[in-house]
C-alpha cells in the first residue's frame, strides 16, 4: 500500500464528506435536473469544493474497479464498526449520524488511509479554434462540440460528471443523453446544466447568450449562496429553466432577460453565415472580427447603438462594411490599422 497524497489548497474532510455524499445521492434512480442545479451550485460556491468532488471522484472509480476484494472489504467492515462505536460513545446506543453519513465517512477514511486511491486528477482536455476557423469534435460521450472562430471550451469528464467551460467565442453543445452524468457548461457567470439535449452558448461582450434548440436546460448564476453538507435546510439555488425556442440573455449587472429566440439566426454561423435582425452594430462588428483580419473597430457608443440587419457571409468583410456605409447613420473609415466606424450624426 502506498500512502495517498494530502489533501492540500484547504479542502477539509468535512468538504470531502459532503462531496462523498453528493455522490451517494447521485446514485439514486429519483436524481433529476434539478438536484443537477443542486450539485452545480454546491461546486461553484466555494472553489476548493470542485477539487474535493474531484478527489472522491477517483475513490468512487476505485470502489467500482475493487469492490470486492478482501483487503477493501475488510477495511469497509472495520472502518464502519470505528464510526459506529464513535457515535455510540458520543450519543448514546443510538447512533445520531444517518447511516449515509457513515458511509460516506467510512468511504472517505479509506480513501485517506491510501492503497493508491487518489491518483494525479487529469486536467481534461481544451479544444479551440482561430480566427475564420470552425470545428466539430465528438467528445468521448458521443456528445458532439461545435466551436465557432477564436473559441475555447475546456472539458472534463468525470464518471458522475461533465463540466466543460465556454471562455470565450461561441459553441453549440449538442449532449448525449446520460442522466446519471450531468452536463453542464459554465460561461462566465452563468452555469447551463443539462442532462440530454442541444443548446448553444455565445459570449460577447458584455453579455452571455443561451439559446435552446431542443429539449429542456437549467440556467443559474456562478455566484449562488452557499449550499451546506446534505441533510441540512439551505436556501435553494434559483436557476432559469429554459424550453426549446427560448433564449436568455444575462449581463453581469441586470437580472437576466427571456426571449423568443430565432433559431435559424442563433445557428447561421454552422453554415457559414451571420444574421442579424435589429442586433446593435457594436456586437454585429464583434462577430464579424471573428472571421476576418481585417480588423473593425466601432469609435463612439452611438455607432455602437444602432441597430443592423441583414445576412452575410462569413468573412465578407466587404459585403459588410457596404452595407454599414450605404444604409446606416454611420462613417467607414479604412486605414493602415484596420477599419473605424463612426456615427455620422451629432451626439444627443
Amino acid at each position: 500500500m502506498t500512502d495517498a497524497p494530502p489533501i492540500d489548497r484547504g479542502v477539509t474532510d468535512a468538504m470531502l464528506e459532503a462531496a462523498m455524499m453528493w455522490r451517494q445521492r447521485m446514485e439514486a434512480p429519483d436524481w433529476s435536473i434539478e438536484q443537477d442545479a443542486e450539485l452545480e451550485a454546491w461546486l461553484q460556491a466555494d472553489e476548493r469544493h470542485a477539487e474535493a468532488f474531484e478527489r472522491t471522484g477517483q475513490v468512487w472509480d476505485y470502489f467500482d474497479q475493487h469492490a470486492a476484494s478482501p483487503e477493501l472489504i475488510a477495511a469497509r467492515r472495520a472502518l464502519l464498526g470505528r464510526v459506529q462505536r464513535q457515535a455510540r460513545g458520543r450519543w448514546g446506543e443510538r447512533p445520531a449520524v444517518p447511516a449515509r453519513r457513515m458511509a460516506a465517512a467510512a468511504m472517505l477514511a479509506i480513501a485517506l488511509l491510501g492503497a493508491g486511491v487518489l491518483p494525479l486528477v487529469s486536467r481534461g482536455d481544451v479544444y479551440q479554434t482561430g480566427r475564420g476557423e470552425r470545428r466539430v469534435v465528438t467528445l468521448r460521450d458521443g456528445s458532439v462540440l461545435s466551436l465557432d472562430a477564436l473559441t475555447k471550451v475546456s472539458v472534463h469528464y468525470q464518471k458522475n460528471a461533465r463540466r466543460l467551460t465556454l471562455e470565450r467565442g461561441q459553441a453549440r453543445f449538442d449532449v448525449a443523453h446520460d442522466v446519471s452524468r450531468p452536463f453542464s457548461v459554465t460561461a462566465r457567470d452563468r452555469t447551463v446544466v443539462a442532462t440530454g439535449t442541444a443548446f448553444n452558448i455565445d459570449v460577447l461582450r458584455p453579455e452571455v447568450r443561451v439559446t435552446l434548440i431542443e429539449g429542456r436546460v437549467l440556467v443559474l448564476r456562478r455566484d449562488p449562496p452557499l449550499i451546506p453538507l446534505i441533510g441540512t435546510p439551505a436556501r435553494p439555488a434559483k436557476p432559469v429553466e429554459l424550453h426549446a425556442g427560448e433564449a436568455l440573455v444575462a449581463t453581469r449587472d441586470a437580472p437576466p432577460r427571456l426571449v423568443k429566440a430565432d433559431l435559424d439566426e442563433a445557428t447561421a454561423w454552422q453554415k457559414g453565415k451571420l444574421m442579424f435582425d435589429r442586433e446593435p452594430l457594436g456586437e454585429a462588428v464583434e462577430r464579424v472580427n471573428r472571421y476576418s483580419d481585417r480588423r473593425i473597430v466601432v469609435a463612439d457608443a452611438q455607432a455602437a447603438a444602432v441597430p443592423i440587419s441583414g445576412v452575410f457571409n462569413i468573412g465578407d468583410v466587404n459585403a459588410f462594411l457596404e452595407a454599414v456605409n450605404g444604409f446606416l447613420p454611420v462613417t467607414v473609415t479604412d486605414g493602415p490599422n484596420g477599419v473605424t466606424l463612426r456615427s455620422a450624426e451629432p451626439a444627443g
